[in-house]
């Protein structure tokens, strides 16, 4: 690792032993590319079904994810407090989820191919959200940075792209991409070199892994 990545690995580490002392019942939990995800999968099915987001689970929606593999070659965490299964996170290498559904759009480059996507970010509920995001977000990009990757990638709903540009990503595109298979929404396409996110969270004024309990426009998937 260049000094880049030990300043940023030292930050991450400290962060998510601050977290650990002030949330003892709290722990992450990593399963590796070809883990059983079924705790993660009934998870996230039960949090669309709940929230009307039934084009995630559609047909046409699993058979992306079966041709790309994504499942078998993600790295998945999953945040607990005590036994209760509370937030998760997907972390995806090259190629990505996010090039299949934004291909009328953009393309991805070469410059891309180190980073990691990630995607599936969920919460429980909002009162775990600021927790769940600063453990899930260090976790994965700890783990990321160890295995040799260079960046971030991100295809996101507003609210996570205010989340993801404070921890140091920026857009690619200058306007929101209207994904077909996501109802048509506004998403956003960001990405950062571990450089970036290192100026980002060493900003005085950083909160980027420590968004305010009260903020009103978070949501809870992208």
């Amino acid at each position: 690792m260049d000094t880049t990545d030990l300043q940023l690995t030292d930050y991450l580490q400290a962060l998510q032993a601050t977290l650990k002392r002030q949330h003892e019942d709290c722990r992450v939990v990593t399963l590796e590319a070809g883990s059983d995800t079924r705790e993660f999968e009934r998870f996230i099915g039960r949090q669309f079904r709940l929230r009307l987001q039934h084009y995630m689970l559609t047909s046409r929606a699993r058979l992306l994810e079966t041709s790309l593999a994504i499942t078998a070659r993600s790295t998945h965490f999953l945040l607990y407090q005590q036994d209760r299964l509370m937030a998760v996170l997907r972390v995806t290498p090259s190629p990505f989820e996010w090039a299949s559904l934004a291909h009328q759009h953009l393309s991805p480059t070469q410059a891309l191919s180190r980073h990691v996507e990630f995607s599936r970010l969920i919460t429980l509920s909002h009162g775990q959200l600021p927790v769940s995001v600063n453990c899930l977000l260090a976790s994965a990009t700890e783990w990321a940075i160890k295995r040799g990757y260079e960046g971030v990638i991100a295809l996101c709903r507003s609210p996570q792209r205010r989340l993801f540009q404070r921890f140091g990503l920026t857009s690619i595109t200058t306007d929101s991409l209207h994904i077909e298979q996501r109802a048509r929404a506004d998403y956003w396409l960001l990405s950062a070199q571990w450089s970036q996110i290192l100026a980002a969270v060493q900003q005085p004024a950083h909160t980027a892994l420590n968004p305010p309990e009260h903020h009103d426009d978070r949501a809870h998937q992208f």
